[in-house]
């Protein structure tokens, strides 16, 4: 027997074993989760290149990042929810800017958010070991699609991680309000939940969703009891209006921060439009932050960006944004982006 034909008889005996082994994986594929288990998930592919790119205007090569996540959500009474989301990604540089970025995870699936919410009467309760403080804001501050490089509310809504509790309460006048406490150091058993050296973070969100317009009010408060970190007070509020003559979202928003210690005050304005065009949507946005006694650290940014579905599953973004501070220094992108859910 020729060695090729020795080959094709050892791969023709090696099949069936292979097959028997999957076998038991295919059929309990089906039965792996419960009937009321969802799993979705979703990636982003960035490439781009930004001129005068990072603080020393060197990091301006064209280079290309990823983020992908898994969402696990579940239900056992129909009314409830238990969400489990684990991600990834290897953003760095300029590009870590960007909404989709991922960083942190080292190329390693990470359990980044964990929370179980229910219901009590009118009041929709969430809790979890790894609840973020922007899981759960009542009011819509901004209905404007954030999906590219600028984004509102940068103080108000920093997301911090933690420990925590939030109950939101909705009715059918419009009206919305939320209340959450994270405790970020609330996994560490020297410090605890509310402990007098950890950080804990307190929002307060009020606001009304209408037919075509809207708009919210938000207080977040750090008490920076932990050493390593800087505790602020936030104020910010916004509105949104979508006109019925044309197919738009207009968004207005305004957050202010006050460190904590000797840090100056901050504002920052931000508008935000999201205007179907063909078969995508246009995207522009504009933002001023000020920072108080000084002008070295005052920025203005404007994006402009195109997102399309290629079908049900992957949408492409190009688009092209600019952040300058007031010394005359910027960083100017062209990125694309192609986004995957499934």
């Amino acid at each position: 027997m020729c060695e090729d034909t020795m080959k094709l008889f050892q791969r023709l005996l090696v099949a069936p074993a292979a097959l028997g082994l999957l076998a038991p994986v295919a059929v309990n594929a089906d039965s792996a989760f419960s009937s009321t288990t969802i799993l979705s998930g979703s990636s982003t592919f960035t490439v781009g290149s930004i001129a005068d790119g990072g603080t020393t205007d060197t990091q301006e090569e064209l280079y290309m990042q990823y983020a992908y996540g898994l969402d696990l959500n579940s239900s056992f009474t129909g009314e409830d929810q238990f969400y489990a989301g684990i991600e990834t990604g290897n953003a760095s540089g300029p590009l870590a800017n960007m909404d989709s970025a991922t960083t942190g995870t080292s190329n390693r699936l990470q359990v980044n958010s964990l929370y179980y919410s229910f219901p009590v009467g009118d009041l929709a309760v969430t809790a979890g070991p790894l609840l973020d403080q922007d899981d759960v804001i009542g009011a819509t501050i901004s209905a404007y699609s954030d999906a590219f490089r600028l984004g509102s509310m940068p103080w108000s809504t920093q997301g911090e991680t933690g420990a925590g509790i939030a109950v939101e309460y909705a009715n059918d006048n419009g009206v919305v309000a939320s209340a959450s406490f994270v405790s970020v150091d609330g996994d560490t058993s020297t410090i605890g939940i509310g402990g007098e050296t950890g950080d804990d973070v307190t929002t307060f969100t009020l606001g009304y969703n209408g037919d075509g317009f809207g708009g919210g009010l938000i207080i977040t408060s750090n008490d920076g009891e932990n050493a390593a970190t800087t505790g602020y007070d936030t104020f910010g509020g916004g509105i949104y209006y979508s006109p019925e003559s044309i197919d738009a979202t207009i968004s207005v928003a305004y957050d202010t921060q006050d460190p904590d210690g000797a840090a100056e005050e901050r504002s920052d304005l931000f508008v935000g439009v999201d205007y179907v065009v063909g078969p995508g949507t246009l995207g522009a946005a504009y933002n001023s932050t000020d920072i108080d006694g000084t002008t070295l650290n005052d920025t203005t940014g404007f994006e402009l960006s195109y997102t399309y579905e290629l079908n049900d599953s992957m949408t492409i973004t190009p688009g092209f944004f600019t952040v300058e501070d007031t010394t005359g220094d910027d960083d100017s992108g062209f990125v694309v982006e192609t986004s995957f859910s499934f």
